[in-house]
């Protein structure tokens, strides 16, 4: 059994180091299939689940956003795509520092 070792570890890393674009890519990704006067509930689901997902064990990062998305979408009625998630997990390196963060 291999064991897993992660490459970099990161705390407190998303909202506080970055500018968090869970919220704004949720909007873009489901702009086709969510009212706009829904959009900000969904938006507060959204982030709900994520949060439920990291309540428990500990999981990669790509798992807790998998799960959220389709968990999301299960809620909302909606079709759940694979690929909206890997999106949203492979925008997060393209996401800004915020000004005041140190550099690594």
């Amino acid at each position: 059994m291999s064991q897993f070792r992660p490459k970099y570890i990161t705390f407190d890393c998303y909202g506080t180091l970055t500018n968090y674009e869970m919220g704004p890519m949720g909007r873009q990704l489901f702009a086709d299939r969510i009212a706009s006067e829904q959009m900000e509930a969904f938006l507060a689901d959204f982030k709900a689940y994520r949060l439920d997902e990291v309540l428990g064990d500990w999981k990669p990062l790509h798992e807790v956003v998998r799960n959220s998305v389709e968990r999301l979408c299960r809620k909302w009625s909606v079709e759940f795509r694979e690929a909206d998630a890997s999106k949203i997990y492979n925008s997060i390196p393209t996401w800004v520092l915020i000004p005041m963060s140190p550099r690594a």
